[in-house]
């Protein structure tokens, strides 16, 4: 395997969530596969702690990754996001930042270089406002 099909296998992504346990917010850049879909999906599932994914739009080029139960799972911090439409976003639980990849049949997870996740680091407007209580 060449330096480059290794360097293409996995994609960075941004990881925004928040620490119950420590009362702390926290963000980090992670690795995700990025070919294998049931991998990546696996993965991300993992780092959200959930069943199941659901994908927001931030804005036309970039994703927020969310749990789809992250509002009915007692106890996830509820963050507002602000997009850079003005629009307003509550999402509960860990986020996962990623770039939209527009294909001929579908929108998929891409890739967040680092001048990329610096610039979002930069212009993000979030805030926890709360937690979920069932």
């Amino acid at each position: 395997m060449g330096i480059i099909e290794s360097l293409t296998e996995e994609i960075q992504v941004y990881i925004i969530g928040f620490d119950v346990e420590k009362v702390s917010p926290f963000a980090k850049v992670e690795k995700i596969p990025l070919i294998s879909r049931p991998e990546q999906t696996k993965k991300i599932e993992e780092i959200l702690d959930c069943e199941r994914i659901e994908i927001v739009d931030y804005s036309n080029e970039i994703a927020i990754v969310v749990s789809d139960r992250g509002m009915f799972t007692d106890g996830l911090p509820i963050f507002e996001i602000i997009a850079p439409d003005n629009t307003e976003l509550h999402l509960a639980g860990t986020l996962l930042f990623a770039k939209n990849t527009y294909t001929a049949e579908d929108v998929e997870i891409g890739e967040l270089n680092s001048i990329e996740i610096h610039q979002l680091v930069q212009n993000l407007k979030i805030k926890v406002i709360g937690a979920i209580r069932n």
